[in-house]
């Protein structure tokens, strides 16, 4: 649903002249897809009656989209942004009724509002913005030096204890040769960045935003250890002569080889471990909980742990896959996750509001466009340097 939000966001951009490069890209490969023809064919059959126009057939959308389609390849030849607004249909008009629809827990909002039966656009503001986070980390090795991974290109990086650390495609791979001793290394990814690498036995590891993996160069004859912070994503190499364990805090997580993600950052209220594929064993203490795929184990601040046979694995690993994923979220696990990723202090100017959400939203977006799409759930924000400030109604 957030896809639909998104291209009307792009549309209403393009029209007030304010789209970016990037989002003229991205709208010019949203009119390719039919499922967007679909959505302007919608548009204007919903407000027939306040923009006055005769027809709506498919065949005028798709003129329309054409039309549209080859204005901005001619802009696309410019880096000026200041060009005319189009108005194929009397588009500003249309785009003033066209109901953005943005599901939340208790009903649906919309984004331009009639109030008194006057349409009114929402303003276009130069605001203070942030950009989404990008991939980065800081690799501290076994003897303490550091390695800010955003500036380095590909190749080999160090050399330690015979295993040899290289960057490619954007993420670490070790490779341990057959005299390889056992030293640690840790990477580590501040806020607004994330980063992926491959262990010396093949095991590959995701690290969403200020999150932190500590390990091994070479692992030892016997046992796969790490220990992590925040949120990681394994998809472990299978070796049954060495189980693979993954510590958090006073919980370690056994396993074969499988895929699964750990969400344990320290201000959510759970540390849920999601299984994708596999199998792995929880222990904590005493306890021992065996997890099947799909599944998700839930561990409370007090150390209970349940267990939860319906979990919405595209919400567990929507991070990884580019996209913010809400199920029945409330407002301050949303702002969290943007706190993380856009590298921003939240700040309640007069309490939290209740507020649920649903549904997606692309990681890439600048901070202003995401909240905007918040936005539709009648919550304000300001944005102050690093400061999200949650505004009053």
């Amino acid at each position: 649903m957030y896809q639909k939000e998104e291209f009307k966001l792009l549309m209403e951009q393009y029209v007030s002249g304010e789209i970016s490069p990037e989002g003229k890209a991205r709208l010019l490969a949203m009119l390719d897809d039919p499922e967007y023809s679909g959505e302007f064919d919608a548009v204007l059959r919903e407000n027939y009656d306040s923009v006055e126009i005769h027809t709506a057939s498919p065949e005028a959308t798709q003129k329309f989209i054409t039309n549209l389609k080859r204005r901005m390849d001619a802009f696309s030849q410019s880096d000026d942004l200041d060009f005319p607004v189009i108005n194929f249909f009397n588009w500003r008009k249309i785009m003033a009724a066209a109901s953005v629809l943005f599901v939340v827990g208790l009903g649906t909002y919309f984004l331009f509002q009639n109030d008194s039966k006057h349409l009114k656009v929402l303003a276009s503001k130069k605001i203070n913005d942030k950009d989404a986070g990008k991939t980065g980390a800081i690799l501290t090795l076994s003897n303490g030096s550091k390695i800010v991974l955003d500036s380095v290109g590909n190749g080999l990086l160090a050399n330690q204890n015979n295993t040899t650390i290289s960057k490619t495609n954007g993420g670490l791979v070790y490779e341990a040769n057959n005299d390889a001793q056992v030293v640690y290394n840790t990477m580590t990814t501040p806020r607004a960045r994330q980063y992926h690498l491959e262990l010396s036995d093949g095991t590959k590891v995701w690290l969403n935003a200020s999150s932190s993996i500590t390990f091994p160069t070479s692992f030892a004859a016997n046992e796969r250890k790490v220990a992590i912070t925040g949120e990681v994503y394994f998809e472990v190499a299978k070796d049954k002569t060495k189980p693979f364990k993954v510590v958090v805090n006073d919980m370690q997580i056994n396993v074969l080889g499988t895929h699964f993600n750990v969400n344990a950052y320290e201000d959510e209220a759970t540390v849920n471990t999601t299984l994708l594929e596999g199998s792995v064993l929880i222990t904590e203490k005493s306890k021992k909980i065996i997890l099947k795929p799909g599944q998700q184990a839930q561990k409370q601040k007090s150390g209970v742990i349940a267990v939860n046979d319906n979990v919405n694995l595209d919400e567990a690993i929507g991070w990884k896959n580019g996209l913010f994923y809400f199920e029945n979220a409330n407002l301050q696990l949303v702002l969290r996750q943007l706190s993380r990723w856009y590298d921003v202090d939240i700040v309640y100017e007069n309490g939290v509001p209740s507020r649920a959400f649903e549904g997606e939203i692309q990681r890439d977006l600048k901070l202003s466009q995401v909240l905007r799409i918040l936005e539709k759930n009648k919550v304000h924000f300001k944005i102050e340097d690093k400061i999200l400030r949650v505004m009053p109604d």
